[in-house]
């Protein structure tokens, strides 16, 4: 196996603390940084259904200046917006986000609008990222140094945490938005896993694929990295072994070995190119009005097989930790029958002609007909992939 230029990324973060209490945690790490002013943002179910948040500004105390569970699915770019100017009239020196994936990918969008003072729509999209040449690497549409940074609290798994990425949906044209945000990575990250178990199993089961999936991409990427792939065959383990456990609340060594699982996989994404599952959830998603997440089991499933010809290999390794044998993509069809979790697009509630209307922005999208381990470049060939989600 070859791995040119031999890139590796690291996104800024400077403590984690893992099997940590988010109440106790948080105040050291502020002490830590030197952080007084902290925004807190939040998903309005962990906010209203819980007392979580109200412990948190509780722990604060006077360092606390506002909080806003305005996020939304996906983290639609005028909740991004309206957010931000709420964080910047709150002198906020610091960005907390406790949630998931759209939380944390909000707080990046945030962070760019303050350090760009982009507080209108047309502003900050004039702000998104770009591909290298060889279309291998993401880079920042903004050079501004940050004013503010994140601290994550995480309640899912997913691994929105380790990225620097934000994808916020745009309310006028329904697509994604895409930025990568210089030191967007958080620069604290508090993984706590009783905070985790109150998350509804059905969330965070989806999201434990989401995270699989960036692990698996990692690992059968088109130009992998050593280190890497390293940590994401364990991540892969770690998940497969552990996603099942996590219907029973107090099983806590599933839930800190899932959260670990996360760590792994973040550790290394972001050095390699990803491929077709990992970019084609964001055209499912919100065309299709699904979560991420659950787009990500079907295409997860779909890409596995797509891949079966040419990642033996690679495959192989992982199956070897697990003890399995046989195709991965039925270790992986297995699962989502384990957790009930779909496995094809039907299980979504997608029509044919919603299915049919993804193929033109998979096509136009900058990423997802690039780096395929197997090549994904022609309409003929996101046919056929499509084919594999819908089970034929």
């Amino acid at each position: 196996m070859t791995f040119p230029g031999l890139r590796y990324r690291f996104n800024g973060h400077e403590r984690v603390l893992h099997d940590a209490r988010a109440d106790e945690a948080l105040p050291e790490l502020m002490n830590t940084f030197g952080y007084r002013r902290a925004f807190i943002v939040c998903s309005r179910s962990l906010n209203t259904g819980s007392t979580v948040i109200r412990d948190l500004e509780a722990a604060l105390g006077e360092h606390w200046v506002g909080t806003t569970d305005r996020v939304g699915e996906h983290s639609p770019l005028s909740n991004v917006l309206h957010a931000a100017r709420q964080a910047f009239e709150c002198r906020a020196d610091v960005l907390v986000s406790v949630g998931g994936g759209s939380v944390m990918d909000m707080c990046k969008a945030m962070q760019l609008c303050i350090s760009e003072q982009a507080f209108e729509r047309e502003q900050v999209l004039t702000l998104q990222m770009h591909m290298s040449a060889d279309h291998t690497e993401m880079l920042a549409g903004s050079n501004a140094p940050p004013r503010i940074r994140q601290i994550a609290v995480p309640t899912t798994l997913a691994t929105s945490e380790w990225t620097p990425v934000s994808t916020p949906v745009d309310d006028l044209t329904h697509q994604k938005a895409r930025f990568l945000v210089p030191d967007g990575g958080p620069c604290g990250i508090i993984y706590d896993p009783v905070l985790l178990a109150r998350t509804p199993p059905s969330l965070l089961l989806s999201t434990g694929i989401r995270g699989l999936d960036h692990a698996i991409n990692t690992a059968c990427s088109l130009h992998p990295h050593p280190l890497a792939s390293l940590l994401a065959e364990k991540a892969i383990q770690l998940f497969v072994e552990n996603l099942p456990r996590l219907r029973k609340s107090d099983d806590r060594e599933a839930f800190t070995h899932a959260q670990l699982a996360t760590w792994y996989t973040g550790m290394g994404q972001m050095s390699v190119p990803h491929g077709f599952s990992h970019w084609m959830v964001h055209v499912v998603g919100p065309l299709g009005g699904v979560p991420h997440s659950d787009a990500a089991c079907v295409l997860m499933l779909a890409q596995a097989r797509w891949l079966a010809d040419c990642a033996g290999e690679r495959h192989a390794r992982v199956l070897r930790l697990l003890g399995r044998v046989g195709p991965f993509a039925d270790v992986l069809d297995d699962l989502l029958k384990q957790l009930g979790l779909p496995r094809t697009l039907a299980d979504l509630g997608l029509t044919d002609a919603q299915i049919e209307s993804f193929i033109a922005p998979a096509l136009a999208h900058p990423q997802i007909t690039k780096n395929n381990l197997r090549p994904i470049a022609t309409e003929a060939d996101v046919r056929a992939v499509l084919a594999l989600a819908r089970g034929r």
